[in-house]
């Protein structure tokens, strides 16, 4: 053939592959911005898990952690234990106890200086024992959802003008304090408030919506069907339900404190996406979604991972 002849073959050979590709992506585009729904009724709180990933039976209690402890030893089945049998060893320490010992100093040298600090953590009291198990929670008087570390953050601000900031230090150690003196407290989230709810479902939406370069979301990872359950880069994840009661824990792997909006910023930069700053709207209605399939497990604090 001669290249004359050719070349209009040539074209219409790679107009055709490129109608071919475009409609391959405009069919794949309802899936790229959302993984499917797996129907979670806020409802049931961490019972949602039953007919989820089912691994509830095996870390309900502590008499259910303690009959399947075995199963830590073996690597295909661990991942069933959703890392609860790291809180059954109360008597080894780690980080996370120093950390509350260094948070109960932060709260009391901050209450010397105004003793109005610990009554604007203990909204109207300074007993705070029992007080972490109900966040996040809407407050009225600012308008918002409050998490624990927001708490932190505007009682600093509003009554000693300091600046202690979500996910800094100081912030996460005050925390860990502050849930410690809730450990054993169910945890409660108030799915009755309508502005709850309003941040439960944007939360929602954030959980199923797919992001960054791998085009992942958080349920990518963390609903049945997707990789829960099997290896990626060395670790398993797990069911979503009851994980937000060990946070802020000790993360071994990274040797740091983290809060849970913390973390979300860590799987945010393993998913190839924009991480934003603990405190960010976005993390907190993340959050509230995620402390609401906690709702009736115990708050575990201070805890290792």
């Amino acid at each position: 053939m001669s290249e004359h002849k050719r070349t209009p073959a040539l074209a219409a050979a790679a107009l055709a592959f490129c109608a071919l590709a475009a409609g391959n992506v405009l069919g794949e585009q309802a899936n790229r911005e959302r993984y499917p729904d797996a129907k979670i009724d806020p409802a049931k709180g961490v019972e949602g898990d039953v007919g989820f990933s089912d691994t509830i039976q095996y870390w309900r209690t502590e008499a259910d952690l303690e009959r399947n402890a075995g199963m830590a030893d073996k690597p295909d089945e661990q991942w069933k234990l959703n890392g609860k049998h790291m809180d059954l060893d109360r008597i080894d320490l780690h980080p996370g106890h120093m950390a509350v010992d260094e948070g109960a100093a932060l709260v009391k040298k901050l209450a010397a200086r105004d003793a109005a600090f610990l009554t604007c953590l203990g909204e109207g009291t300074a007993d705070l024992k029992g007080k972490a198990a109900a966040y996040p929670k809407f407050d009225a008087a600012l308008g918002r959802i409050v998490t624990v570390e927001g708490r932190i953050e505007h009682c600093a601000k509003s009554v000693l003008g300091e600046e202690i900031p979500q996910g800094k230090p100081a912030n996460t150690k005050i925390s860990v304090y502050f849930k410690s003196l809730s450990a054993g407290v169910p945890i409660k989230v108030d799915i009755g408030d309508g502005k709850v709810m309003e941040a439960y479902r944007r939360g929602e939406q954030s959980f199923y919506a797919r992001t960054g370069q791998l085009n992942m979301a958080c349920a990518s990872c963390h609903v049945p069907g997707s990789i829960m359950g099997h290896k990626l880069r060395g670790e398993t994840p797990t069911t979503p339900f009851g994980d937000t009661a060990h946070f802020p824990t000790y993360r071994t792997p990274v040797g740091a404190l983290e809060s849970i909006q913390e973390r979300f910023a860590r799987c945010h930069n393993q998913m190839r996406t924009q991480k934003l700053k603990p405190g960010d709207p976005a993390y907190t209605d993340l959050e509230v979604f995620m402390t609401v399939l906690s709702n009736g497990y115990p708050v575990s604090v201070p805890s290792a991972r």
